[in-house]
Formats: C-alpha cells, structure tokens, sequence
C-alpha cells in the first residue's frame, strides 16, 4: 500500500524570527520565498518547499536540515563568503574539516554553515548537480 506515494511532501524547521530568516534566505542565499499564515516557505529548485516557521523557544537544529547541491564548491563558498557566510570548522576526529571548512572524508566534498537563528546548512560539491 502506498498510501504516501502520490502526496506532495514537504520538510520544515523553525527559526528564532521569521523576518530575520526571511532576509536570509531570499536575501542572502538568493532563493525564491513566499509566506502563509505568517510564516516562511521556501521554494527550491524542482518544485520542493520547505516549511520554516517561527518558534518562541526556538533550539537550533545539531543536524543538517538543508542541503545545496553544487557543481563547483570553492566558487559557491567564495560567493557565500562575500555575503557574510562564515563556514563551520570541525575538528572532531573522524569529522574533520579544513581550515576552510570543506570535509574530504568520504563522499561529497561538503562545507557547513549555519543561518541566522543557528541551524545548519551545507554546500555539497556534486557532479550531476544542477546548474541554476
């Protein structure tokens, strides 16, 4: 039984204000935005949204709660720098990262950050990702 298999899912997180993401996420990272019922929605490539809505006793995510495919990490995380990202440096062993926060050690090369109200985000290096 598929009971899922033909609804459109969709993820969500909470932020500390959603004016403060609101300028983040449209502002900072450049993706289109729309609100509902005062909240944030975050429209990503491929017809994906992302529910983001405000908490009062808001307590950032330790995960990754969304992730940016990319073609070329270093162009991606220099462009981020220049809009006031500042990368994660791991120095946990077995999890550690460069001293530009990208970590080589399986997979993807991969690079997190965190938005204003402390979650955290990645920028992965990933050949078939899309080019927009």
């Amino acid at each position: 039984m598929a009971m899922f298999k033909d609804v459109n899912a969709f993820s969500g997180f909470s932020v500390k204000e959603i004016a403060e993401a609101i300028k983040f996420y449209r502002d900072t990272l450049g993706l289109e935005i729309s609100q509902t019922m005062g909240q944030l929605v975050l429209h990503i490539a491929g017809g994906g949204t992302v529910f983001v809505y405000a908490k009062p006793n808001h307590v950032p995510a330790t995960f990754t709660v969304l992730n940016f495919p990319v073609i070329n990490l270093q162009d991606s995380m220099n462009e981020l720098r220049k809009r006031g990202i500042e990368f994660i440096i791991y120095k946990e062993e077995g999890f550690e990262t460069d001293d530009l926060g990208v970590f080589h050690g399986g997979g993807p090369k991969i690079a997190w950050f965190k938005d204003p109200s402390g979650n955290i985000l990645s920028v992965l290096e990933k050949a078939d990702a899309d080019k927009n």
